[in-house]
């Protein structure tokens, strides 16, 4: 007997381009609809970019609003008596405590809380950490399982000591997709890049910066910066900076894997993250790295090669030599560097059905 396919309600902001959106996407595309119906609840003011996208993969999109904040939880729940889901998945931080508590009282069986990053990048005023404090016990409460993508993102949960519960689950990266290609010739000039959105958290006015820097040691490195969001975090530190012929501003692009090929060292000095897909698509790749040194980015270069951690208070200059140094691996390093990640829990393969143990629990 054919038994029905499982209903996933994901709730998260938008449908814009961001690592969760992309690798929400991936799986709609890979999951087959008989499988798992899957449904996207968005709280922003608008569905998101990507929403025609995930419609095109089967994937169903509701809109419920967070504001006004007073009704939220009466119309959220409302929404999920219609859908009746055997599971909601959260991607809303601890936010995900709320919305947590109302799946429960709409009775769906499966209740997941994601935890992306290892903070929430708001001020740690008193009535904040009140809120935090409610909502994390909101989610110890409500959900039957915490997945944080590293130790230091599910620390953010504040998880109870031998709680299995509450576990990680690290994001993967496609190994087909990124791999290393040997380049042909003798090495040119140092290339530098960026793949990011414009965020003050992604601190992108610092990679001008250490630009600048590398430019003294080597005046023929040049510069890379992928994202949307537009450029004006640049420009207000480098107003010329479209004009120069060294840096090339490309906005957003669906080919990341192409961009990676042309790099020799990826930089990511943002001030907060999780464990970010970028990083691992580089390192696949075969490109060194070279980020901020926060606990999840810690963390996965004591696991992985070529990835290495600076912090900002390091300054541009010894960022800037750094950089230049992970530049000048040789084509073998690199090739470690991809091997490593194919071989690691990081690689994602096709026969990986994490979501048949996860999303089924119910059954």
């Amino acid at each position: 007997m054919t038994q029905d396919p499982v209903k996933v309600v994901h709730v998260l902001g938008a449908l814009d381009r961001g690592g969760v959106e992309t690798a929400a996407l991936r799986n709609c595309r890979a999951i087959p609809a008989s499988c798992v119906e899957q449904t996207f609840v968005t709280l922003g003011p608008h569905e998101g970019l990507l929403a025609p996208q995930f419609r095109a993969a089967g994937a169903d999109i509701r809109r419920c609003p967070l504001n006004p904040k007073a009704t939220f939880p009466v119309r959220l729940w409302d929404v999920l008596c219609k859908l009746r889901p055997d599971v909601v998945e959260s991607h809303v931080s601890l936010v995900s405590g709320l919305v947590l508590a109302v799946a429960s009282a709409a009775r769906v069986p499966v209740r997941i809380a994601r935890l992306r990053s290892e903070g929430d990048g708001r001020r740690d005023t008193l009535g904040r950490r009140f809120q935090r404090s409610v909502l994390r016990e909101m989610i110890c409460n409500s959900a039957t399982d915490v997945l944080g993508v590293t130790s230091a993102a599910l620390a953010f949960a504040a998880p109870p000591p031998h709680d299995r519960r509450y576990r990680v689950v690290p994001n993967q990266v496609d190994c087909n997709r990124f791999r290393f290609v040997p380049r042909v010739g003798e090495p040119g000039a140092p290339t530098m890049g960026h793949i990011g959105r414009a965020s003050p958290e992604k601190n992108r006015g610092f990679l001008l910066e250490v630009f600048a820097e590398a430019r003294r040691v080597r005046p023929d490195v040049r510069l890379t910066v992928v994202g949307p969001g537009g450029i004006d975090d640049l420009t207000s530190v480098v107003p010329r900076v479209a004009a120069d012929p060294s840096v090339h501003l490309l906005g957003h692009t669906d080919r990341p894997e192409a961009v990676l090929a042309t790099l020799d060292v990826l930089l990511l000095p943002s001030h907060r993250e999780g464990l970010p897909g970028v990083v691992l698509e580089a390192l696949a790749s075969g490109v060194p790295v070279l980020a901020t040194d926060l606990p999840g980015l810690r963390e996965l270069a004591s696991r992985v090669r070529g990835l290495d951690v600076l912090p900002l208070s390091a300054g541009p200059v010894r960022w800037a030599a750094t950089a230049l140094a992970l530049a000048s691996i040789p084509q073998s390093g690199r090739a470690v560097i991809a091997e490593g990640i194919r071989d690691s829990e990081f690689a994602l393969s096709p026969d990986d059905q994490w979501w048949r143990t996860v999303w089924t629990a119910s059954r």
